[in-house]
């Protein structure tokens, strides 16, 4: 089967969901040309290898040279769900030792953001922290930079799912919110998150926020996190 990726950004951490056989050819050179490039740019990246069927030796070696790019660049790359035959052949090639490797996405997510680059750089981040829950990703980049511009440590993801590991990993204070993402199966997304940590915030906003006026709306949502959230000096 050919080799499938589907990625989506958790915070700063990038998760790619594997799909097939990590195999010589167009398999290796997809896995080097996709993730290769983000671990450019987001230098932690899970791998999700539990749709994995097999790798190859050059498919091994292509996970070790990403691993070894990412942590020149001071991340990481990690890899949740092996599957019993894959992670055997990792032992057996004394490989399994030289990656981090996870049960769950979860696990994985919460490691990178307890780790070595965010211990250094994020720990002391004076800034206040924030999360952003949006289904599109050109208003989470729109959210990101209004918020980060005006002073916070704001992170974006896509998923309530997504969000309540990033809640957990990053203790948030404040969670800016999507309209549609109000309820989870009949469930208050509000009284979901107050179960992992009842501290926390929340700000929803308007049904339109994504076509409104961009300055108006940005004033909007700087009014609204300034009421629930110390403003940055």
């Amino acid at each position: 089967m050919q080799l499938r990726l589907e990625s989506r950004p958790v915070g700063e951490v990038l998760i790619v969901q594997c799909h097939g056989r990590i195999v010589a050819g167009n398999e290796v050179f997809t896995l080097h040309s996709q993730v290769g490039d983000s671990v450019e740019k987001y230098g932690d990246v899970v791998l999700q290898l539990d749709q994995v069927e097999f790798v190859d030796s050059s498919g091994l070696g292509a996970l070790v040279r990403l691993m070894r790019a990412a942590r020149l660049k001071g991340g990481d790359l990690k890899l949740s769900g092996l599957q019993p035959r894959i992670r055997k052949m990792l032992e057996l090639t004394s490989l399994l030792a030289q990656f981090e490797t996870y049960e769950s996405v979860e696990e994985a997510i919460t490691a990178a953001y307890l780790g070595s680059r965010y211990s250094r750089g994020k720990a002391g981040d004076a800034r206040p922290r924030m999360l952003c829950v949006f289904e599109s990703i050109d208003v989470c980049t729109f959210l990101r930079e209004v918020l980060c511009g005006a002073g916070y440590n704001a992170l974006t993801t896509l998923s309530i799912n997504d969000a309540r590991i990033l809640l957990k990993a990053t203790k948030a204070k404040l969670v800016v919110l999507s309209s549609r993402f109000q309820a989870v199966h009949g469930k208050p997304t509000q009284k979901m998150l107050e179960e992992i940590d009842p501290a926390v915030s929340v700000v929803i906003l308007d049904e339109n926020f994504a076509t409104q006026d961009p300055a108006e709306a940005a004033e909007k949502l700087l009014s609204s996190v300034g009421s629930r959230f110390a403003a940055p000096n």
